[in-house]
């Protein structure tokens, strides 16, 4: 039985991490999940069985059924009149570099012709950009795997589905083209092993290292030179008075407090370069690296007892809608406030919630403000 999605193993250096790695030697992602990457989690096991049914929301279903209907298409067309040897679904492979060198992966499908021709596909279920395959660190890679673990094959055209943008990219590898491809992984890997280690009792070489816009996936962004020097470079052109920092100084309180000044500052003008930004798109303005997408916006009840009337008409009652409602604890005391008077009886009733466990508490936040 193979293991859930989320839970295969991943190679120090895997392919999806290659494109980071290219960059920025020093790169070490983050251990964690997120919302986006459940998401995709469950669209992709549910592509992996062909199966919808455990997938959470009408945007959920509707990205399954894209890449199904676009991968259906795709393959009916490379098809022709061959006919399919092989098809395999989350397949695993070991990825043999130059120099010993080695990482390993598992792609979404291969579908082999009787040709000796092949199609892979990777399903991305996210909104960022995706390279082409032509120029994709991860398709290289997987492409290398699949024909060293499959000798008859003469060419892959690897696939990237990506119903979010509305796209699907394409490139088609012949067996030779894998040396070149296999020499630039290979140097990858071969700086992140040098890189990577320097982390536990310091930091890499700073030439190693660059920014980008990746940093805050990086479990080492907090110390990082590169990342720090960038900021002071900014911070310099923005405010000649802010205080001087060491970057390389994160865990001594006295340079942290000149850090935090700096952020704050460095914050509000991020927040207002992007805000400006965004602004300007949505007058007409066209960028040359990024473009304006919209995030889609939420929505919110205005009429609390045209949505009970309305629900009864379903078949769903008050206390149904009651169960799955949030309620504001501050208006709740506005309410009581309001029948009662302000003071010690609004206290007393959320006292009492409390020590019946019907509200409770978040944990305590905090932040710095100046003295």
């Amino acid at each position: 039985m193979q293991p859930q999605h989320a839970d295969r193993d991943h190679a120090e250096f895997s392919p999806s991490a290659l494109k980071y790695l290219a960059t920025c030697s020093g790169y070490h992602g983050k251990d964690g999940t997120s919302y986006a990457a459940e998401k995709g989690t469950r669209i992709h096991e549910a592509l992996e069985v062909r199966d919808p049914s455990e997938l959470r929301g009408a945007d959920e279903v509707e990205i399954y059924q894209q890449i199904v209907e676009e991968e259906d298409e795709f393959l009916k067309i490379a098809k022709g009149r061959d006919e399919v040897a092989e098809d395999h679904m989350e397949i695993a492979l070991d990825i043999q570099l130059n120099d010993g060198v080695l990482t390993w992966g598992t792609c979404d499908r291969l579908t082999i012709f009787d040709n000796g021709t092949a199609v892979m596909a990777d399903y991305k279920t996210g909104v960022s950009k995706i390279d082409s395959p032509e120029c994709n660190w991860q398709a290289w890679a997987y492409t290398i795997g699949a024909f060293q673990r499959f000798p008859d094959l003469t060419q892959i055209t690897f696939v990237f589905y990506v119903p979010q943008r509305s796209v699907t990219l394409h490139h088609t590898f012949k067996r030779k083209d894998t040396l070149a491809l296999q020499a630039a992984i290979t140097g990858v890997i071969k700086s992140a092993q040098i890189s990577r280690p320097k982390w536990n009792d310091g930091t890499p070489e700073r030439k190693a290292l660059k920014p980008t816009a990746v940093c805050g996936f990086c479990r080492h962004e907090e110390k990082c030179p590169a990342l720090g020097g960038l900021a002071k470079q900014v911070a310099e052109q923005l405010d000649a008075n802010l205080p001087q920092f060491d970057v390389g100084k994160v865990d001594d309180p006295v340079e942290l407090e000149k850090m935090f000044a700096v952020s704050a500052v460095l914050s509000k003008w991020s927040d207002m370069i992007r805000k400006k930004a965004i602004e300007v798109a949505k007058e007409g303005t066209e960028y040359d690296k990024f473009t304006l997408r919209s995030m889609g916006s939420s929505r919110k009840v205005a009429d609390n007892q045209g949505l009970i009337d309305l629900a009864k008409q379903h078949g769903i009652t008050e206390q149904d809608l009651l169960a799955e409602a949030s309620l504001s604890v501050t208006k709740i005391s506005k309410i009581l406030a309001k029948k009662q008077g302000k003071g010690k009886n609004v206290e007393e009733f959320l006292d009492a919630c409390e020590d019946q466990d019907i509200i409770t508490r978040t944990p305590e936040r905090w932040t710095l403000s100046e003295k």
